[in-house]
């Protein structure tokens, strides 16, 4: 006979645990009325296509990872159309970076330029694609929690999807600057997936001494002189009108104006570090693309943790994986030499690091001559370990 289940007897309840339950039930009924429910990769919106690159499709994937509204990330699919594709590779963007393609043109764009060639690519989004630039700081006590191994965790979700669609047992994984560092995090615990390593100007570094400050909980893209919605204006007048009158007036137009912004970032060494165009290896109205889709907000918590500890490296150094390193020059002498101390960290004497002199940082991923010289032995060096 089936068992029936009790019902509570109110009546008989003192009253303090009446007043619990009552508390319980209400805080239960809200949490299940208003916090999103944890989801795997759910297909968002339509496919789309790209003028430039008129055979790649792209099909976008999001999971709600936890309670709250920013505890979601995503996924970009970008696949050429009945072609069988030749590798597969998730990629991992930068600080403030996310998985949208920002430009149309296969010259100045990593996704676009594999996803031609015949490679499955994909792009993560980070839970900071989905904090709004309209939220105030004070506001964003969570990101305390968002640790580097929780967004770990997040791209192993992402890369257990990515297996079970693509048929796979192990992909490629690349990372551009903090997203190199997340590519080896996660190759380190799981090594039995990873089939290379691709890292673009990044590295391996010891998180700064001490705590972040009380009550900031978030690193702000934008500055004091050069604000969010300045910041964002500039990048729209770059990419409507690049040699239409500056913002400031020691500048001959919207263009020069960026080009010596982003060349004299003090945070990228000053000299070219963030990135070129001044030396001709970049180019305004591509960056401007590009740092339009940045996201404002990064959990500030992360700079401060050294989530490679002894046991993390030596797993990494059992890993055994190929790497394929690109390093810029200009954000500082050492720059170079840290990259390729962290490529030779999965223990692998298959190792190849390329040095890009006079390249910035974001040169990399959409200067000038990045087709040729990243991306193009990208390709081979896919099809080569595939």
């Amino acid at each position: 006979m089936p068992r029936v289940r009790e019902q509570p007897d109110f009546a008989k309840m003192p009253a303090v645990a009446l007043l619990i339950l009552s508390s319980f039930i209400f805080l239960s009924q809200r949490c299940a009325l208003g916090a999103p429910a944890t989801t795997g990769f759910q297909l968002v919106g339509e496919p789309t296509r790209f003028a430039r690159a008129p055979s790649v499709e792209q099909t976008v994937f999001q999971a709600q990872r936890g309670p709250s509204a920013f505890d979601r990330v995503g996924l970009h699919h970008l696949t050429q159309l009945s072609a069988r594709a030749n590798a597969v590779v998730l990629y991992l963007p930068g600080t403030n970076m996310n998985g949208e393609v920002a430009v149309d043109d296969p010259r100045y764009s990593l996704p676009l330029y594999l996803a031609s060639h015949r490679v499955d690519f994909w792009a993560f989004d980070y839970r900071t694609h989905f904090v709004p630039a309209s939220v105030k700081p004070f506001q964003l006590s969570e990101l305390q929690s968002w640790t580097n191994e929780l967004f770990e965790a997040d791209i192993s979700a992402a890369v257990r999807f990515i297996l079970a669609r693509t048929g796979q047992q192990r992909i490629f994984v690349a990372g551009f600057s903090r997203g190199s560092a997340f590519a080896l995090l996660y190759a380190a615990a799981h090594p039995e997936s990873v089939k290379g390593l691709i890292i673009i100007d990044g590295i391996i570094g010891a998180g700064r001494p001490g705590s972040p400050p009380a009550g900031v909980y978030a690193n702000d893209v934008s500055g004091k002189q050069l604000t969010w919605d300045k910041r964002q204006a500039l990048m729209r007048r770059v990419i409507e009108e690049p040699e239409g009158p500056a913002p400031l007036p020691q500048f001959k137009s919207a263009a020069d104006c960026l080009d010596h912004v982003v060349y004299h970032s003090s945070a990228f060494g000053g000299n070219g570090g963030l990135a070129n165009p001044l030396g001709g290896f970049s180019n305004a109205s591509v960056l401007a693309r590009v740092l339009i889709l940045y996201d404002r907000y990064w959990p500030n918590v992360q700079d401060y943790e050294d989530s490679f500890t002894p046991e993390i490296r030596e797993s990494l150094s059992k890993s055994r994986i190929p790497v394929l390193a690109f390093s810029s020059t200009n954000i500082s002498a050492e720059w170079p030499r840290l990259v390729a101390a962290t490529a030779t960290s999965t223990g692998n004497r298959d190792v190849t690091v390329k040095t890009l002199h006079n390249w910035g940082h974001l040169d990399l991923i959409c200067g000038t001559y990045a087709e040729h010289e990243v991306f193009a032995p990208i390709l081979r060096w896919l099809l080569q370990h595939s």
